[in-house]
């Protein structure tokens, strides 16, 4: 299986000096340069070639400057084995040794001994920028940040999709600068888990066609500046509940494997240790490369067995794991995972916070992220709509996650999921957009850009709709005020699901409004599935009881909920419970009496705020502003016509500013007018008119 004939790649050796660090750091105006690779036969090597712990190959080179540096070299079939390698300044490098467990390996072909390295024009690798824990940057000093969308894996259902290769063309082209790809089994992906069910891998051996699979897509991504999340594990590989692959895991007893359960796989010595000798390959094979941003750890880690009964070995697994990737990294990559971002004991062992959100509010998500108050750099690696209800179109969804997120205080933009409907609907327009617009505003040469609320006026009120920004789990609060600008405090705390009577009541046991109509209105709560025990939907106001909904039980429950590992059946429903409110201020209070919980999609307070809503970021000199409509509150459609309305930013230092306004979907400047902001009084902007949504950004002039 493992015999095949040596690969020519057109590779160059690049080198960093060998230096463990706790934690990446950048080396001010390093730019690497093409990657080069050397070859050599080891035609006495005993036992497991992918075993580090008798098999460990190092090269030693000399550098330009007369150092002595060490990386790992790997098996690549036959008595091939191979080094890669990427240095950061140019001159000639000389092969000093090839080791095996320390002593001379007795080397032969080897296909060079010295290489003459010319100054490169890459930026690096992916730091965290050392001026700011909460951004990345570039080993060349410029700032990293990621817009982009995954990647995952090739098929979709019953569609195949375009080869991995040929979409990060596209999407470098399309200036997509950030993706995340899996090593699943499913497409052929794993390393040590072959795709067909009939194959079967030694325990410790490792596949050479699918190691050859990752070679043209890491040279992909590198050629075309897309730089990746490597995903290394899935949770479903352990997972008896969450997407369960574990039936059919290879390491799993039944299937001749010596794990009996999967949470063994984060406790088991020999587990362990073949995780680590399988990382330490991918280390030896790629780890050359700038176009991998980090190694993410295990996708979703929360959903598998062993982190619901055994939180403590799975934090220690993170410990372990990323210790022996930072020992064996000679060019220390980021390390990552992804995990509910509250549960504090996985994240020591990262370098960034990667959140996963597919919540009935994507606005209150992307908010409640900032809420949080994370102590470094964080994303949503992973985010889309709810997948309950009828959720909006894809360009949509897209088009609210990329420029709500651009707004907030996150590292990157919100990282789309369904990749599977960004070509088919010429969705890449929509990166080029934002990516223009990152880099015409001058937003990443500015580091005093930081969140600020700011209120549209316009001449009449609308609808105000807004909806749970947290999936399944504890909601953070049960307590909310609306304010009449807009705004829901800690509404991305808010879990969509209302529980009842049931055994998870404590998650989310009532919600109580505190609101303040200017107007006599409704205040509607719409529902789109409940369990399938039926639900009861009880409203209080200002502590009298005026409303109840009843959802009987389904006989024949028909759909899975994402909440407890998917293992709730349920019924969706299009039901919303409609309350007429007076002028004035009220505390509204809805709880679920019922047998167990509903879903709720959104709630919708009419007439409310201006028919305008802005999200911003602003610091003395610069700020960053999109203006959308809000929604009519009629299952998420957009309100006909045009608007124009007028808002202040309070921030601005005195002086004359230029105003950029862009056209979001066309990537273009539609308008430039100027402005001035005297001591004591804020800018005042009137908006073009806005028929769905338009940005613009705000820099003071530079008086020549």
């Amino acid at each position: 299986m493992f015999i095949v004939h040596p690969i020519r790649f057109r590779f160059a050796l690049l080198l960093l000096c060998w230096l463990w660090l706790p934690t990446p750091s950048l080396v001010a105006g390093v730019r690497t340069g093409d990657p080069i690779e050397m070859s050599f036969d080891l035609p006495n090597i005993q036992g497991n070639p992918f075993d580090c712990t008798t098999n460990d190959v190092q090269v030693t080179l000399s550098t330009p400057a007369g150092n002595q540096i060490s990386i790992p070299a790997f098996f690549d079939g036959n008595a091939t084995w191979r080094a890669r390698l990427t240095a950061d300044s140019p001159g000639r490098y000389l092969l000093k040794s090839i080791t095996l467990n320390g002593t001379d390996a007795r080397a032969q072909s080897i296909s060079r001994t010295e290489f003459d390295c010319p100054q490169g024009n890459d930026p690096g690798f992916v730091r965290i920028d050392p001026n700011d824990k909460m951004r990345f940057a570039f080993d060349d000093g410029s700032p990293f940040y990621p817009v982009g969308y995954n990647l995952a894996w090739r098929s979709h259902g019953e569609v195949e999709m375009p080869p991995l290769v040929d979409s990060l063309d596209r999407m470098g082209k399309a200036g997509v600068n950030w993706t995340r790809i899996w090593m699943n089994s499913w497409d052929g992906k794993n390393l040590d888990w072959p795709s067909n069910k009939a194959d079967r891998v030694e325990p410790g051996m490792l596949l050479l066609p699918v190691a050859r699979d990752w070679d043209a897509i890491v040279q992909a991504a590198q050629k075309n500046h897309v730089y990746f999340q490597m995903v290394l594990q899935h949770h479903g590989q352990y997972s008896t509940t969450a997407d369960n692959n574990w039936t059919t895991n290879p390491w799993n007893k039944s299937n001749g494997g010596w794990l009996e359960k999967p949470a063994q796989f984060f406790t088991d010595p020999k587990a362990i240790q073949l995780t680590k000798n399988k990382f330490r390959y991918i280390i030896a094979r790629w780890g050359y490369s700038p176009a991998i941003m980090a190694f993410e750890l295990c996708n979703e880690v929360e959903s598998t067995d062993a982190f619901k009964s055994d939180l403590p070995s799975v934090a220690a697994w993170h410990q372990t794991m990323a210790r022996f990737i930072r020992e064996q990294d000679h060019y220390h990559h980021l390390i990552t995972t992804s995990s509910n971002t509250g549960e504090k004991s996985i994240w020591p062992a990262t370098d960034y916070y990667q959140a996963h959100a597919y919540p009935s509010d994507l606005i209150a998500a992307i908010s409640g992220l900032d809420d949080q108050k994370l102590d470094r750099a964080y994303f949503f690696g992973e985010i889309g709509s709810s997948s309950t209800g009828n959720p909006p179109p894809p360009r949509d969804t897209l088009h609210q996650i990329l420029w709500a997120s651009l707004m907030s205080g996150s590292a990157g933009t919100g990282e789309y999921w369904d990749w599977f409907d960004v070509e088919p609907q010429n969705l890449l327009g929509q990166f080029t957009s934002i990516q223009q617009f990152i880099h015409q505003s001058g937003m990443l040469a500015d580091r005093n850009l930081h969140p600020v609320i700011l209120e549209a006026q316009t001449p009449e009120r609308g609808p105000l709709a807004f909806g749970p920004g947290r999936d399944w789990g504890k909601s953070a609060s049960t307590q909310y005020t609306v304010n009449p600008n807009g705004t829901v405090p800690g509404l991305g705390g808010m879990s969509a699901f209302l529980q009842g009577r049931g055994k998870n009541h404590d998650l989310f046991p009532f919600a109580e409004f505190n609101v303040n109509f200017a107007e006599p209105g409704t205040f509607t709560t719409e529902i789109d599935q409940t369990h399938s025990a039926g639900a009861r939907l009880e409203a209080s106001l200002d502590g009298k009881p005026i409303s109840t909904l009843i959802i009987g039980k389904l006989d024949r429950p028909n759909r899975r909920s994402r909440g407890e590992g998917s293992n709730n059946p349920t019924n969706p429903v299009n039901a919303a419970l409609e309350l007429p409110i007076p002028a004035g201020p009220h505390m509204l209070r809805l709880q679920n009496t019922g047998q167990d919980w509903i879903h709720i999609r959104q709630f919708v307070l009419s007439p409310y705020a201006s028919q305008l809503a802005v999200l911003a970021k602003a610091g003395p000199d610069r700020a960053l502003v999109w203006i959308y409509r809000r929604p009519s509150g009629t299952a998420g459609d957009s309100v006909a016509g045009i608007v124009t309305g007028t808002f202040t930013i309070p921030s601005l230092q005195p002086g004359a500013y230029n105003v950029v306004w862009w056209d979001t979907e066309a990537g273009k400047v539609i308008q430039t007018t100027t402005a001035q902001a005297d001591t004591g009084k804020p800018v005042t902007l009137t908006t073009p008119p806005v028929s769905r949504d338009i940005a613009c950004w705000v820099e003071r002039r530079v008086e020549k």
